[in-house]
C-alpha cells in the first residue's frame, strides 16, 4: 500500500478543500498531522511537494519526497469563497505562456522546464533526490510524460484510474489498474518507456480513495473499496490527498481510523511510491459484496444516476 499526499498550502474552510498560498497551515500544520497518524500505524507517506511549500516544510521528515505541480496562477471561486492557485515559485523561475493550471495545456519545453526547475530546486533544498511526481489537477500528456523521463523521474502518480472530466484524460485505463510503464504514442496504453504510472485505487461508483470524501459517501465506503482490492490479493491499494485536509479534525479522525483498519490487515506491506515495481500480470474483477454489507449509500447512488442521465444527454 502507498500513500501519496499532494502538499500544498491551504485550508478546509466551510467544509470546502481550498488550495491557496493564502494558507499556509496547510504545509506547516498539516504535514505533521499525516506524519503523527503515519508513524503510530507503520505507515510510509510519499509527500509530493509543491515548489513554492519548501520553505514551510517540518524539518527532519523520516518519509519520502516527491514533486507535485500546479502551473499557472488562476482565480477560482465557490459560493462565497474566492482563491488564487498556482505555484508561485515556478511561475518567477519559469516561462509560462498561459496561465492554465492545466500541466497538458503547456508546450513541452515549457512542461521541461518546470519540471526540471521544480525538481532541482526541491532537491537543493530539501537535500533529497526526487523520483516520484504529481501533476496538479491529475493532468498530464505525452509531453509531461517525455519531460519526466528526461528529467530522471521514475514514478507518476497523476492517475485517476478510468476518469475523463474536462482537465484530464484517464479514461483507457480500467477502474482497478495497477502499475505500469506506458507506450511512447499514448500514456495510457503500456509500453516500455523507463516510468513507471501508479493509478490511484478508485471506489465503486466513487472516485478515488481519498479520507477528503468520507463526508459524501462515508468511511464505510472506503473500507469496502480496501477489501474489494484486498480479497483478491491486488499487489497495490493507492490512497491519495491533499495536504491541507489535515487541518479538519473529522478528516484526521477519518485516516486515524482508516489507517487502523487496513493495519489490522497482517499481510498489508507499506511502501513509498519510489519501492513500487510492475508486477505479474493480473485480471482484477469488480467485486460488488463488500459494498453490499456496508449498506447502500444514498449519495452515491444519486450520484451515479445523474452522471449517467448527463452522458445520456
Amino acid at each position: 500500500m502507498i500513500i501519496v499526499c499532494h502538499t500544498e498550502f491551504g485550508d478546509v474552510v466551510n467544509k470546502t478543500v481550498i488550495s491557496s498560498e493564502d494558507y499556509l497551515v496547510g504545509v506547516e500544520k498539516c504535514v505533521s498531522n499525516l506524519v503523527n497518524i503515519a508513524d503510530r500505524y507503520g505507515t510510509k507517506v510519499t509527500f509530493a511537494v509543491c515548489p513554492e511549500v519548501a520553505k514551510y516544510l517540518p524539518k527532519n521528515i523520516k518519509h519520502e519526497m516527491g514533486l507535485h505541480i500546479h502551473p499557472g496562477r488562476t482565480e477560482w471561486r465557490r459560493i462565497d469563497t474566492g482563491w488564487y492557485a498556482g505555484d508561485r515559485y515556478l511561475k518567477e523561475h519559469c516561462k509560462q505562456s498561459i496561465d492554465s493550471t492545466v500541466l497538458r495545456d503547456y508546450p513541452y519545453e515549457e512542461q521541461l522546464d518546470m519540471i526540471r526547475t521544480g525538481k532541482e530546486y526541491l532537491e537543493e533544498e530539501l537535500g533529497i533526490e526526487v523520483k516520484t511526481f504529481v501533476a496538479g489537477r491529475w493532468s498530464l500528456n505525452n509531453d509531461t510524460i517525455k519531460a519526466l523521463i528526461e528529467t530522471g523521474i521514475t514514478h507518476d502518480c497523476s492517475a485517476p484510474a478510468h476518469a475523463k472530466p474536462c482537465h484530464y484524460d484517464w479514461s483507457q485505463l480500467p477502474r482497478i489498474c495497477m502499475p505500469y510503464h506506458p507506450g511512447r504514442e499514448d500514456y495510457q496504453k503500456e509500453g516500455e518507456l523507463p516510468l513507471l504510472i501508479i493509478p490511484i485505487s478508485r471506489m465503486l461508483f466513487a472516485g478515488n480513495v481519498t479520507p477528503e470524501v468520507v463526508p459524501l459517501v462515508g468511511l464505510p465506503w472506503l473500507k469496502a473499496c480496501f477489501l474489494e482490492y484486498h480479497k483478491q490479493n491486488m499487489p497495490l491499494f493507492h490512497i491519495c490527498l491533499h495536504s491541507f485536509c489535515m487541518t479538519e479534525p473529522y478528516l484526521i479522525s477519518a485516516m486515524d481510523d482508516f489507517l487502523n483498519f487496513v493495519s489490522e490487515h497482517k499481510d498489508v506491506n507499506f511502501k513509498f511510491a519510489s519501492e513500487i515495481r510492475e508486477y505479474d500480470e493480473i485480471t482484477p474483477k469488480a467485486k460488488v459484496l463488500p459494498y453490499l454489507l456496508v449498506g447502500v449509500n444514498r449519495n452515491i447512488i444519486s450520484s451515479f444516476i445523474k452522471m449517467k442521465i448527463l452522458r445520456k444527454n
